[in-house]
Formats: structure tokens, C-alpha cells, sequence
């Protein structure tokens, strides 16, 4: 049998035991481009190894030039041959052992960055009426959308958005009931709304109903009592 010929990515995925599914997951790519990158039909980018190495801890260099050793990405003291437990060290030092702390370690450095971001697009453009903040953060929402759609986010998104929840107010008067469960009748049923012919239209009343939050990135997607 012919052995394969050495390839970076192939050497990656031993090293940290990760089938070409769970390592294309894991920096949000399809497993097609992990195979084509092992069999030579398409080159590892330069942002695609940068993204690589800043999940792994491996040298970006070695991923692009097969000629190099996978070594460490950290030169301090010196790069080291990089094996599986050179990965757990990177995990631990540089984004956390539980999802909770990688979460509080990255947080705050990614709002600072989006703050300087906004700020800088709506306040140094050429005048107020030509400010490039709407189309920066319509560039945010593609983003978010893309990321949410290449690392398969959905359900995670969807677990955090239900644990959100919680009760939505409507006060209305009877009148105004009667007509939205003429004009939106599932609204109607949503907020439970049973007509009492005994009250007038202009009496009020307060209803709810538990809302759970959609995932719409650029607005607000907090429960309703956050």
C-alpha cells in the first residue's frame, strides 16, 4: 500500500486525534476543505493557518511550508516540538479549561474592539451624513451570521436564547383585544386573550406570555425582563 504523502494538516489532526470532521468543525470549515488541503488540491491560507494555530498553538509557518517542523507557536523561550500535550498547555494559557472562563477571558477584549471599532466608524468619516458605522456593523451582522452558519452555532445559539425567557406584558383596553384577535388572532391566542362580553371596550387589561428571544445579531436579544 502506498503511503500518503506528508502533509502539515494530516500531522495535526494524529497529533490531536481529531477526525477531518471534528477538526473542520473545530475552526469552522467544511470537511471537504480539510481533504482538499490533505491531498494537495487546495493550499492552507495565510488567515486560515492563523486561525489555525491560534485554536491549536502550532506554528502557522509549518502549516504552509511542508518543509517545516510543527513546532509550538510560541517563541518564549523557544518553539518546542508540538504534540498533544503542548496543545492542552496552549488551551489552559490562552483560553481557559471550562467554556465559562474561555468565555470571561475573551469577552471583554472582543467589546473593546468593537467599541473602538463603532466608534471610530461614526465619528472620523467624512462628516455626520457620511458616517460608515451603519455599513461597519452591517458588516458585524454578516459576520455573525456567517460564524453562526460555518461553526454550526445554531442549537447552541438556540439553547442560550430559551434560557432568556421570560414574561411579555401587554396592556390593553378590551377594545383593543377584540380587534387583535380579529386582525392577529394567533397574537390573540399567544397572550391567552378570552373575550367577557361583560366589559367595556375602553376597560383595561394586562396580559402575558413567556417570549423567548430570537437570534437577530445588531438588535436586542435579550428576554424581556433582562
Amino acid at each position: 500500500m502506498n503511503k500518503k504523502p506528508y502533509h502539515p494538516i494530516r500531522a495535526l489532526r494524529g497529533i490531536l486525534g481529531e477526525t477531518q470532521g471534528d477538526f473542520a468543525a473545530t475552526i469552522g470549515i467544511s470537511k471537504d476543505a480539510v481533504a482538499s488541503w490533505e491531498t494537495g488540491r487546495n493550499p492552507v491560507s495565510a488567515s486560515m493557518a492563523r486561525r489555525i494555530a491560534l485554536v491549536t498553538g502550532v506554528d502557522e509557518r509549518a502549516l504552509m511550508n511542508h518543509e517545516l517542523p510543527l513546532l509550538t507557536m510560541n517563541p518564549n523561550p523557544q518553539r518546542q516540538p508540538f504534540t498533544k500535550e503542548q496543545y492542552q498547555k496552549h488551551r489552559k494559557l490562552f483560553w481557559g479549561l471550562t467554556a465559562e472562563e474561555s468565555v470571561k477571558r475573551q469577552l471583554r477584549p472582543c467589546v473593546d474592539t468593537l467599541e473602538l471599532l463603532f466608534t471610530a466608524a461614526a465619528k472620523y468619516g467624512q462628516g455626520a451624513e457620511n458616517t460608515r458605522l451603519p455599513g461597519v456593523i452591517g458588516s458585524f451582522i454578516h459576520w455573525c451570521q456567517q460564524t453562526r452558519k460555518d461553526f454550526e452555532l445554531g442549537d447552541g445559539i438556540d439553547a442560550q436564547l430559551e434560557q432568556r425567557k421570560g414574561p411579555l406584558e401587554l396592556t390593553h383596553s378590551f377594545g383593543q383585544w377584540r380587534q387583535m384577535a380579529k386582525e392577529q388572532p394567533h397574537t390573540a391566542r399567544l397572550f391567552n386573550f378570552k373575550d367577557d362580553p361583560k366589559r367595556g371596550d375602553q376597560e383595561m387589561l394586562t396580559l402575558s406570555m413567556e417570549s423567548v428571544p430570537l437570534w437577530n445579531p445588531g438588535y436586542g436579544m435579550r428576554g424581556p425582563k433582562q
